[in-house]
């Protein structure tokens, strides 16, 4: 009777709950093939809370929004195990498609699961072979003992619909179609214990993980600085003690080469992490400390209770340096392509709108070591754009290799003004907006000067970036019927040259820079155009151009002008890459003289 009671009492004794952290660090390992970090375990520390946040019954759903290299699929791992071990439920698994799915499944799912006792023990057994029973353990269908996990690719509607489950797996979720994931969400409808784990690279700001996060808690990781022991969090960008925007990774300056290329292994040597608060050199050796000391906090308030989203770059990885993901920044930074992989696989963020509408307040980062009114670039345009009673104007130098620079920028009364401009600033060529009421003054004032000067037209779409005429200033004739006097006469794609000077602003493309402390008047212009994505009556979504109340576009005008006009004269492209330097007149060999008068063509 005793031993039986006691067998009794240890049947119903309340369980001891292991935290998932403590049961991962005991029964997982991963293989070689798995993970470079091979055999037991690593949890790092920013990675126990989420898995923790599994078992806290406030929690229905978990949302991981971490950069390359930062644990991300082994956390997941670890999390399912332990569900599926310690409180097993049938499960539901998603990936992009059935290939991915049944790869992943046989090549490291069931490897992992082959090496957790625990979920051994959950596979049935063979009464023939006396081993685990193949024909229930498959790769996409697991029947364990007491829970069924299913394997899913996200390609057909039908491959979600069956029965309920309890936990659903959402892996990639930027790569599953919305309605996929919809049809998915209804296995878990009308239960009241669920969970949810969803993970991805973020692709776009609308319907992935990037706006799973904003829905969420929007949880970031804060750790002490070894120097001042302010808790910081690793930014990209970051504003500095004088709330100046600049990025958080800093290095030598001599690392840059007179050509505008880096010496990359001086900027690896001299990569460091600059400290918010105090600027202190953070180096990657200083990171484990930092993480173990470091801890989640929630910056959304008023998230839905029981969804918790982490977001988490890869400046946090300690398999990534910070020297690694400076060079890669700078190698990437003049491709449109490589730098929305850099953003999306390294800085976990969606490549949303602001990176092309990037707020003023963070304009100095265009700003270089240079002065107003220096004269910089081996070809100097001036660009203006027409009002009513003055005109609006930037001057900015261009290397041959595309690299520029603003030199001045402002407002004044009258082309003579505009002259001493152009001889102060030692201009090679100008471009003036001939649209709105001052048509026949512009052109008439152009044609004076129409050695240097370029008249110009904006349109919305147009066959080609660009297209030169040559027009009468008096009878606007462009097809040389009347009158022998013209001028050049640039029309322009705005769609394209907006799209570019808003890259150059947001630093898509590189090579675009301000002087040292340049006013706000000039940002607020540059930065007055911006895209957002509305949805039309019939549901379709479109990118539509907006202007900030209360804020003029001039100089953005300007800066699309002068981009357009320095493309069209050969500055950087790669039709002319062999081409005689800028500023150096082409030698031509004499011609016959031409009986119908030409403008001067520069190029």
């Amino acid at each position: 009777m005793a031993s039986l009671s006691d067998e009794l009492a240890r049947l119903f004794a309340p369980r001891k709950l292991t935290s998932p952290v403590e049961w991962a660090y005991d029964n997982c390992v991963l293989r070689a093939n798995i993970s470079e970090l091979s055999g037991a375990l690593k949890i790092f520390p920013y990675a126990e809370e989420p898995l923790n946040a599994l078992v806290d019954p406030m929690v229905n759903k978990v949302t991981l929004c971490w950069g390359s290299q930062s644990s991300k699929t082994t956390t997941m791992y670890a999390g399912v195990a332990y569900l599926l071990s310690e409180f097993p439920k049938d499960t539901l698994w998603i990936m992009p498609s059935a290939e991915n799915a049944r790869n992943f499944s046989k090549g490291r799912w069931l490897p992992f699961v082959e090496d957790c006792k625990p979920l051994m023990d959950q596979c049935p057994i063979s009464a023939s072979s006396g081993k685990v029973d193949t024909d229930k353990i498959t790769n996409m269908r697991q029947e364990f003992l007491n829970c069924v996990l299913t394997f899913a690719g996200a390609g057909s509607e039908n491959n979600v619909k069956s029965a309920p489950v309890a936990y659903l797996v959402l892996d990639e979720i930027d790569e599953i179609d919305p309605d996929i994931r919809l049809a998915a969400l209804e296995r878990i409808k009308g239960r009241r214990e669920y969970k949810i784990i969803q993970t991805s690279t973020p692709k776009e700001e609308k319907g992935g993980i990037w706006e799973e996060y904003i829905y969420g808690d929007q949880r970031k990781y804060f750790m002490p600085c070894p120097e001042c022991e302010e808790m910081i969090e690793f930014q990209w960008r970051q504003k500095d003690k004088e709330g100046k925007m600049r990025y958080g990774i800093g290095f030598d300056e001599d690392s840059k080469m007179d050509d505008g290329s880096y010496d990359f292994l001086k900027v690896a040597s001299s990569a460091h992490y600059r400290c918010q608060h105090c600027d202190f050199k953070i180096l990657d050796a200083h990171k484990p400390t930092m993480i173990k000391k470091g801890e989640w906090r929630q910056m959304n308030p008023n998230a839905p209770s029981g969804h918790r989203s982490y977001h988490l770059n890869s400046l946090y990885s300690p398999a990534m340096t910070f020297a690694d993901l400076i060079v890669a920044w700078l190698q990437v930074s003049s491709s449109i392509y490589g730098l929305k992989k850099f953003v999306q696989g390294n800085l976990a963020e969606a490549w949303k709108e602001d990176w092309v509408n990037q707020d003023e307040n963070e304009a100095n980062v265009l700003e270089s070591n240079y002065e107003r009114g220096e004269l910089k670039g081996d070809f100097r345009i001036l660009a203006v754009d027409t009002q009513t009673d003055h005109f609006r104007f930037i001057v900015r130098g261009f290397e041959s290799s595309g690299e520029s620079y603003l030199i001045d920028f402002g407002s004044v009364a009258s082309f003579v003004d505009l002259d001493k401009i152009f001889e102060d600033n030692k201009c090679h060529k100008a471009i003036i907006d001939c649209a709105g009421d001052r048509t026949q003054e512009v052109y008439e004032e152009v044609f004076k000067r129409r050695t240097h000067w370029f008249g110009s037209r904006g349109w919305k779409t147009m066959a080609e970036p660009y297209r030169l005429q040559q027009k009468d200033p008096f009878t606007g004739d462009n097809k040389g019927r009347a009158g022998r006097g013209k001028f050049l006469y640039l029309h322009i794609d705005k769609n394209i040259w907006e799209s570019e000077i808003a890259k150059l602003r947001s630093q898509q493309l590189s090579g675009f820079f301000t002087f040292t402390d340049t006013p706000k008047e000039y940002y607020d212009q540059l930065f007055a155009v911006y895209w957002a994505k509305e949805t039309d009556r019939s549901g379709h979504i479109k990118t539509v151009r907006k202007m900030k109340r209360s804020r003029g576009d001039h100089y953005f005008d300007c800066e699309c002008m002068a981009r357009a006009l320095s493309k069209f004269v050969g500055i950087a492209r790669v039709d002319r890459i062999n081409a005689q330097p800028i500023g150096e007149q082409q030698q031509r060999k004499p011609k016959r003289p031409r009986t119908r008068q030409t403008s001067e063509s520069w190029w």
